[in-house]
């Protein structure tokens, strides 16, 4: 079970982002993160952020655009603005609410684009520290259930969780994550030396992605999104997918 993370210990996550610890600091700080899981994923989604954050580009003002509102603007100092005053003025101004229009609509495209992205940085960072753990799970078991009551006391709800056996992917246990300060469900599963990785999130689907060399697939189920990630062939974690949704119907 994940502990919840300590004033301290978000006052020091900030500075170890931000750069600022000195050597011996970080380096004792980076123990801590290889050996709390929770806090080396909140490392991670910090990390991520600022990446795309810092990936932004800069909007630069055109240099004409001085010279053109100086011109639409070239009878302001008149008692009665002329007809043609008021025509610039008018395009101008319509000008002005396309550009607020267009803005706003490209803005929450890039907004809903770069959370999709950060969600599954997020999904990715997770399933590579359960890997880099001594095990993939905070419960150890391939009975589902043994595995459902284990989240039963943990989360609000806990996730749908199938025997996917006789498709060729064993359960194994399943861990807590997190994902936007927000805990989740994560269900482990094996296939041969490979190991999926399914969390369950009360959003909206993501796009699949890949992200150096990790897949992720996602689909509705239930009211909730399921997200698979692993390093298995596309063509495996599709099929992990489809076996899940075919035996979730079953329920």
């Amino acid at each position: 079970m994940i502990a919840p993370m300590q004033d301290n210990d978000e006052l020091m996550l900030q500075a170890y982002c931000d750069g600022e610890l000195d050597a011996a600091t970080m380096a004792q700080f980076e123990r801590r993160l290889s050996s709390d899981a929770g806090l080396g994923r909140r490392a991670d989604v910090i990390m991520a952020l600022r990446k795309n954050i810092r990936a932004l580009p800069t909007e630069v003002m055109p240099r004409d655009l001085e010279s053109r509102v100086m011109n639409a603007l070239g009878n302001a100092d008149t008692d009665k603005p002329s007809a043609a005053y008021r025509g610039n003025w008018r395009a101008l101004a319509a000008c002005v609410c396309a550009g607020v229009l267009a803005g706003a609509v490209l803005m929450s495209v890039v907004d809903g684009n770069r959370a999709r992205d950060n969600v599954a940085t997020a999904l990715i960072s997770n399933h590579i520290r359960g890997l880099l753990a001594p095990q993939p799970f905070d419960v150890a078991s391939s009975d589902r259930h043994t595995v459902k009551p284990w989240f039963t006391t943990r989360l609000p709800e806990s996730p749908q969780v199938v025997d996917l056996t006789a498709a060729g992917f064993t359960l194994a246990g399943g861990r807590v994550d997190v994902i936007g300060q927000q805990p989740v469900a994560t269900l482990v599963y094996r296939h041969g030396g490979h190991v999926v990785s399914l969390t369950t999130l009360p959003k909206d689907e993501i796009a699949p992605a890949a992200m150096s060399g990790y897949r992720v697939v996602s689909w509705n189920e239930g009211g909730v999104t399921m997200v698979a990630v692993s390093d298995l062939p596309q063509a495996d974690i599709e099929a992990f997918a489809q076996a899940f949704r075919a035996e979730a119907s079953k329920l």
